[in-house]
């Protein structure tokens, strides 16, 4: 039986980790990153594999370092290892440490959008399609050859949380393939073809929506924000932040100015350089979150939304 030692670490890595589970492969060992402080109260809260892993029994180790990888690999004695949004480079010494390599599933059609955060990225850019990518890591950054792929056309109104849930689960397919293949000896690789891009990991202002851009642009720049890090505006009046929970293209409103507010059959509407944008649903600086008609009701006259 393969024995495989698995990385990863926040929730969209654990339809992977579930299906080797219910595979004919031993799981020997689960790698996560180390518990970080979380909320107001910076409560210490382990990763959503490491969680997982724990309730269910698994060795389980959270290395701060290289070396820490390396003992676990010393202690486990894995045959391949798997790695989904791990969120660590690995250097040459953890590379050659298990015998069948490691392997990669990442959330796009490699070359395109190599990084931390492929998905939004790629809603961000207006792509029509992604997909996902299981390739051999090494030295770069998700440079190694690719075993498997598989195409999935992003619907236009899905959120990055949206469509990451579906590219996880949809990976299962081809990792399965993936470990048949390395059982038997019989994967193929091949190397990138075409011009790469990036996705680094997005700051908290990637979810900025600049109301002085047309409608399509802020729409895909809230699918992409949504819901990590966040879409968000600012009051021009005070400076305060009002969260972005839903909100859909009007286009067959009446034209406002750009950041200009108004309400009209309950409804809340906001202008942009083309058609404005209907708010469905905020969460003000320092409350719950609300419907957008509620938060209108509660302004002052005149308020104007953008920096």
């Amino acid at each position: 039986m393969m024995r495989v030692l698995f990385a990863g670490s926040p929730e969209v890595a654990l339809p992977s980790l579930q299906a080797l589970l219910s595979s004919a492969v031993d799981v020997v060992g689960v790698l996560s990153q180390p518990a970080k402080p979380v909320g107001r109260a910076k409560t210490l809260t382990d990763t959503a594999v490491t969680a997982f892993a724990k309730a269910r029994g698994l060795p389980v180790a959270n290395p701060q370092d290289s070396r820490g990888i390396l003992r676990a690999v010393a202690e486990w004695s894995p045959d391949v290892a798997i790695v989904v949004a791990y969120g660590r480079l690995l250097p040459l010494p953890v590379r050659e440490s298990v015998p069948g390599g490691w392997w990669n599933v990442h959330f796009s059609l490699l070359p395109q959008w190599r990084g931390a955060a492929p998905v939004p990225h790629a809603i961000l850019a207006g792509d029509t399609v992604t997909g996902v990518s299981l390739f051999k890591i090494d030295a770069g950054l998700d440079t190694g050859e690719v075993a498997f792929s598989m195409e999935y056309p992003l619907p236009p109104d899905a959120t990055a949380t949206e469509v990451l849930s579906t590219l996880a689960h949809r990976a299962v397919e081809p990792l399965m393939a993936l470990l048949s293949g390395l059982e038997s000896g019989s994967v193929e690789t091949t190397p990138q073809r075409g011009e790469p891009s990036f996705a680094p990991k997005p700051e908290g202002s990637f979810g900025l929506l600049d109301w002085a851009h047309p409608a399509g642009t802020l729409y895909q720049r809230f699918l992409a924000a949504t819901v990590e890090p966040g879409a968000y505006t600012l009051r021009r009046d005070n400076g305060q932040r009002v969260n972005i929970r839903a909100l859909t293209p009007a286009p067959h409103h009446r034209t406002l100015a750009p950041g200009e507010i108004e309400a009209t059959e309950g409804e809340v509407m906001v202008g942009t350089t083309s058609h404005p944008m209907r708010l469905l649903t905020l969460q003000p600086a320092g409350k719950s979150a609300m419907p957008a008609i509620d938060w209108f009701r509660g302004l002052p006259s005149g308020v104007i939304l953008g920096e």
